[in-house]
């Protein structure tokens, strides 16, 4: 007992320590994430059952789900390249204020145009992704990006346990609005926390080698950096990287966006009419998906840095699909979420590897841009896959999750391209 509670606390003084080594800026962007993921969470996890207590069933929450991707997905794309051209932090603070107003609608709407309205605010929010992205890069270095990105991650799903039980527990005592309000008082904190950070050129790395012929790739970003047409900007990306490997992660996006898409509406739908529609029950679900991706972040961001990206991307992905079909045979709420917490560590646990090799895919002054491309295509996909879900699941619930399920098993087939094994060691 003696030996387990010294190596615990070996284990909690490693923790901390390295925690107080981290530059101070990247500490205050993981605590600025933390924030602004239990914000969304008091208001987007209480959300299916609140149309449901309006009168609007799966179609309907499909319908909102995808008008928030579908702006998204536009927004993105030009958020990616203003932020490499105008700015950073300044998008990154937009999308935050922007995430507040939404919040704040929330609490004045039960319409259908303006839930329809809020989705709209919510997706514009979008802006402040890609920026976020190309922020975190350039705190990080090659060496240590899969573990750094597997800690911020880990906070993220950290805030994603937390938010959605707080969010459940306060609208079924005291009403969703009360929920609705302490998402906007902490969405304004993350505010406040985000405006002190300081924007900083990436430290200087070895990129993967260019295409013959091509431009050498360091350049300013921001501010700096020259004015290109979206055409010019998107044409040279492509020119100075290698296309196979931006074409198959972009299409993974796509189908990520499909398969999450469509889950979002099932999932909900599932347990309001299996089990129980309460606004806690139907939270827990997200906190229970969420601890199950934190207690694997970590671990899977360092095997990421240590072993390579590839291994890890392909045999998660491989056995994720198979392992969703007992989805089909859940048969007790417990069941189903002990099911929940298991596919979220078998398919998050190659997250950070993921992560990672998309901020490397393409040099530093295109991470916001190319991060941009793959945020709209996966919203995009998220759009389509939540329409299609809603109509669906009115059709056949179970047919729906099949659908799901082979979304999620071209992801890995995509990577496999992307990551062919002769080029592994340049990309991991």
């Amino acid at each position: 007992m003696t030996s387990h509670s010294s190596a615990k606390a070996r284990g909690l003084s490693r923790i901390g320590a390295a925690w107080s080594g981290l530059d101070s800026d990247l500490k205050r962007l993981i605590l600025t994430g933390f924030t602004e993921v239990i914000a969304v969470n008091l208001y987007a996890s209480v959300l299916m059952p609140y149309y449901r207590s309006l009168g609007f069933g799966s179609q309907t929450a499909g319908v909102l789900t995808s008008v928030l991707q579908v702006v998204g997905a536009v927004v993105a794309v030009f958020a990616g390249l203003m932020a490499d051209s105008v700015g950073r932090k300044k998008m990154y603070v937009a999308g935050q204020l922007l995430r507040c107003t939404a919040a704040g609608l929330l609490l004045l709407t039960r319409s259908y145009a303006g839930l329809v309205l809020v989705s709209v605010v919510r997706g514009l929010a979008i802006i402040q992704s890609p920026a976020q992205s190309a922020i975190f890069a350039a705190y990080t270095r090659k060496q240590n990006r899969g573990t750094m990105l597997g800690l911020y991650q880990t906070f993220s799903q950290l805030a994603s346990v937390l938010g959605p039980l707080a969010a459940g527990i306060i609208a079924d005592r005291f009403g969703v609005t009360r929920s609705f309000g302490a998402g906007l008082i902490l969405a304004c904190a993350a505010v406040a926390l985000a405006v002190p950070l300081k924007e900083r050129a990436a430290a200087a790395e070895p990129e993967h080698p260019a295409p013959a012929g091509a431009r050498p790739a360091p350049q300013p970003v921001g501010e700096l950096a020259p004015r290109e047409p979206l055409l010019g900007r998107v044409a040279r990306m492509f020119k100075e990287n290698r296309p196979v490997v931006l074409s198959s992660l972009l299409a993974a996006s796509v189908v990520n966006g499909l398969g999450n898409g469509a889950a979002g509406i099932l999932l909900p739908f599932t347990i309001m009419d299996r089990f129980s529609s309460a606004y806690t029950t139907v939270s827990a679900s997200a906190s229970v998906a969420a601890l199950g991706s934190m207690l694997v972040l970590l671990i899977g961001g360092r095997i990421a840095d240590v072993r390579g990206r590839r291994g890890l991307i392909l045999v998660s992905g491989s056995i994720l699909p198979l392992l969703m079909l007992s989805i089909l045979v859940a048969t007790s709420l417990w069941q189903l979420f002990a099911l929940i917490i298991f596919l979220t560590m078998i398919g998050n646990v190659a997250s950070p590897a993921m992560s990672a090799v998309n901020v490397e895919a393409v040099s530093e002054r295109d991470r916001a841009t190319f991060a941009g491309f793959q945020m709209g295509l996966n919203s995009a996909g998220v759009a389509l896959g939540s329409v299609c879900a809603g109509i669906g699941y009115r059709l056949s619930s179970n047919w729906s999750w099949v659908a799901v399920i082979v979304m999620f098993a071209l992801q890995p087939l995509l990577y496999a391209i992307a990551l062919p094994k002769a080029t592994n060691e340049q990309t991991s």
